[in-house]
């Protein structure tokens, strides 16, 4: 199968992008790199074909998905932060850009096309969230990737096959390394410093390892699904995976030696919700069966084998990375007409909401 990744080389795509190829697949990655810096050169994945470039071109979206059998977008900006430092580059690289690609995807005869979006789309809800759940997006990053699965429900229909991936709060090694999500944040610095930082705690999260999401997106790309309606949703997760934020603390804590969990004054985020797995348990039996230790003890190891050379780099930041890569113009809003339009279709949205 040839699999064409808008932006594969990130931390999950890169992970996608070693499954893929191990499953024997064809996988071309489009990626801008827009995180490397002096200090941290990212490298496409090995083995890939790869095209350094924006995934917002059409002409390089048209040149790249012609011939492919499959798309997956999974590039664009994670986290409330990040996405809070410009609201136009937000829309572009998380709305816009996927939007565009699943209608150059059509056009060209790609037969399925995945979308990696996020549980975050719940925000804040009572009970078990299923993929019927309403939902209730509390931030820009929400919001956008809710807007690009209503945009390419409505482009794909009877054109593509489209599956789309919520996940989970992601943790675990990669080669594009992020230490700034919950879990690997937590365990880095409780393995260089023995503080665990901690914010509020009540709060629930679902949690999911970065390998657990490669095989899920190689799953749902290569295992037939005839007998479920189109577009498709999937929650990404386990049910045992559903935690607090203070007892992700305790459980850091509990596996590294002489870590110590340290409330602080920040406030609190406040996404708060459970997710319901039913669905994916059924699709993909065995899916999602790593546990949370197992993403702590590897994240412990690798800093005191001096994997990461200095864990306050820019570039494991996803906020201060993308800080630095708009005032160094890396990274900016595009404003071509197809993101123009796209941009007004978000904001249409999201005034009448």
């Amino acid at each position: 199968m040839r699999v064409v990744l808008l932006g594969g080389a990130g931390y999950i795509g890169s992970v996608i992008s070693a499954e893929l190829l191990a499953n024997g697949d064809e996988v071309t990655v489009v990626d801008d790199l827009i995180y490397a810096t002096k200090e941290r050169r990212d490298k496409p994945p090995f083995g890939t074909n790869f095209v350094r470039g924006d995934f917002r071109d059409e002409n390089l979206l048209r040149d790249v998905v012609k011939g492919a059998d499959a798309v997956v977008a999974l590039g664009g900006l994670v986290g409330e932060p990040a996405c809070d430092l410009d609201q136009d580059l937000t829309v572009e690289l998380n709305y816009a850009s996927a939007a565009l690609a699943g209608e150059i995807a059509g056009e060209c005869g790609v037969q399925h096309f995945v979308f990696l979006s996020t549980c975050s789309v719940y925000g804040r809800q009572d009970g078990l969230g299923t993929e019927e759940t309403p939902a209730n997006p509390l931030s820009s990053y929400a919001r956008t990737k809710l807007l690009a699965e209503e945009h390419l429900a409505k482009v794909c229909q009877g054109n593509l096959s489209l599956t789309v991936l919520r996940l989970a709060t992601v943790f675990g090694l990669s080669p594009r390394m992020r230490l700034d999500s919950v879990v690997n944040s937590m365990a880095s610095r409780a393995a260089r410093t023995g503080e665990i930082p901690l914010r509020g705690g009540a709060q629930w999260r679902p949690l999911l390892h970065v390998r657990d999401i490669a095989e899920v997106a190689r799953r749902a790309l290569h295992e037939k699904r005839a007998t479920h309606p189109e577009p498709y949703v999937l929650n990404v997760g386990s049910d045992e995976m559903n935690y607090t934020i203070e007892h992700i603390a305790e459980t850091v804590a509990g596996r590294i030696e002489g870590a110590r969990v340290v409330r602080t004054p920040q406030p609190e985020d406040q996404r708060d919700y459970r997710i319901s797995f039913a669905r994916i348990r059924e699709v993909f039996p065995g899916s999602c069966a790593r546990g949370l230790g197992e993403g702590v003890d590897e994240i412990a190891a690798a800093v005191a084998s001096g994997e990461f050379a200095d864990l306050d780099q820019v570039g494991y930041d996803n906020l201060r990375g993308l800080r630095l890569a708009i005032d160094e113009n890396r990274a900016k809003v595009l404003r071509t007409p197809a993101m123009r339009r796209l941009a007004d279709e978000y904001e249409g949205r999201w005034t009448q909401a």
